[in-house]
């Protein structure tokens, strides 16, 4: 692994041949992600995964044994300042500077260091080389790595800079750095005036509104004068939030080809209409066909007018031949999909969600709910599950903690995320369960994408 690590000072380090990238069973730090080469493939493969979660879950759990108490506490204390620094090179545009040639590079951070204070700029970039998301590769001089390349819009630094159109095109990821480190990092400061009941008079509840000092809900912000870029940022974030899934589970989550030609499948608070996208490029086409099925993606109108415009980009032909609407109104589809949008909701409103679609279900309709599913922290027999099909068990042996710990961080934290912005929350598998049956509905499987905790529950009507 130590040649792994070898490379020169430039914006990713050396380029390497293909033959020498065989070498590496791990990706270089140095390099840009690419999900296609060799040694990103070998890191997806199940057994590596596997490994890396107990890797995590191993290293986070000695930090907490052998580090100082009190450092171990400064750290947990502190940690704010890395979303921060986070927010500041993704507005920035950094990650589109440090990817551009060398001399470019150089002209373009000294211009933005003059505006800030001379090198005041190189402490924040500093702090996010200590946590390894860029490199210093001289005094002040900075360069990306594998995780701050997922931020690089793919736009020339002249495009970012003289339009905001900067999420257009591409994987949502840094539209979903931007919404963590904007908008739910100010509100997570509240969190405590959540629990103890403080909020403003007559404001929805959720942190958001005290932290923009607002009444407004959070989905109707966007829509306030010279506020659109955020709810254009939100829905090119849900695209990014496909990383917590494997590529294409959606897929899989489901046996699509049960269902007669000619079904309907409504995508519930769909957004955009990204998962949408991917059914229908896998059972569109020729109506006529096995297969072949009928797409409605629902949402407020606001992000309706988004979705079309993506659409129109992307998939033309669908929407002209019908396949594919937004916002029709349909009584007794085939398959109901709620994709990150239950957590949004506290229970009693994620209910009434649950009961409009068994009201408007057949005896035949099917719901999948697709959300992140919390996994308790403690030892237990869940004799409660056991009949559930893919419900995981425990998923490390001792001394780790059962549900991976630092491994598992992710959907805990979106978990506080749910609850500061909507009150909302992720839920765990007995709570899911719980709440589904109170709505008519049984949770009859549950499927993980690899290595995550995001999971596909598919519900039948009761």
């Amino acid at each position: 692994m130590s040649s792994t690590f070898s490379t020169q000072a430039s914006s990713y380090g050396t380029p390497l041949s293909p033959s020498s990238i065989l070498h590496y069973d791990y990706p270089s730090p140095s390099l840009p992600y690419a999900s296609s080469s060799p040694a990103e493939k070998l890191a997806a493969c199940p057994a590596a995964s596997a490994a890396a979660t107990r890797i995590i879950a191993a290293a986070g759990q000695i930090t907490s044994i052998v580090q100082k108490p009190f450092l171990f506490m400064s750290d947990a204390s502190m940690v704010y300042t890395l979303p921060a620094c986070l927010r500041l090179i993704e507005h920035l545009h950094i990650v589109e500077i440090l990817r551009d040639a060398e001399d470019e590079r150089q002209r373009l951070l000294a211009e933005l260091q003059s505006a800030n204070d001379s090198s005041a700029l190189a402490h924040p970039l500093r702090l996010l080389s200590t946590h390894h998301i860029l490199r210093e590769t001289a005094p002040d001089t900075f360069a990306l790595t594998r995780v701050a390349s997922l931020l690089d819009s793919g736009k020339s630094v002249v495009d970012v800079f003289t339009k905001y159109k900067k999420y257009e095109d591409t994987s949502g990821i840094a539209a979903f750095v931007g919404l963590c480190t904007d908008e739910l990092f100010k509100s997570a400061a509240y969190l405590t005036e959540a629990f103890t009941g403080v909020q403003l008079p007559l404001a929805p509840p959720g942190t958001f509104n005290l932290a923009f000092n607002t009444p407004v809900p959070f989905f109707e912000c966007g829509r306030e004068p010279g506020k659109s870029f955020r709810l254009e940022r939100f829905s090119q974030a849900m695209i990014g939030t496909s990383g917590w899934e494997s590529p294409g589970a959606i897929l899989t989550a489901f046996d699509w080809l049960s269902l007669p030609r000619g079904s309907t499948i409504v995508d519930v608070g769909g957004g955009i209409g990204s998962t949408t996208m991917i059914l229908a490029r896998a059972f569109g086409g020729n109506p006529g066909r096995r297969g072949s099925f009928r797409f409605i993606v629902q949402d407020r109108p606001v992000v309706v007018g988004l979705g079309l415009d993506a659409w129109r980009a992307q998939c033309p032909e669908l929407l002209e031949s019908g396949q594919v609407t937004f916002y029709d109104l349909n009584q007794h589809p085939a398959v109901y999909i709620l994709r990150v949008v239950l957590h949004d909701w506290p229970d009693a409103r994620a209910r009434h969600v649950l009961l409009n679609l068994r009201l408007a279900s057949s005896p035949e309709t099917r719901l999948i709910i697709a959300d992140h599913v919390l996994p308790l922290a403690c030892w237990t027999l869940d004799t409660v599950l056991a009949h559930l099909e893919g419900a995981h068990g425990t998923l490390a042996p001792a001394p780790l903690l059962p549900n991976l710990g630092k491994a598992s961080a992710t959907p805990f934290s979106m978990d506080i995320v749910m609850h500061i912005t909507f009150n909302g929350k992720e839920r765990t598998l007995r709570e899911l369960c719980a709440l589904a049956l109170s709505s008519g509905w049984r949770i009859a499987r549950v499927t993980y994408s690899k290595g995550s905790h995001f999971g596909h529950l598919v519900c039948e009507p009761v």
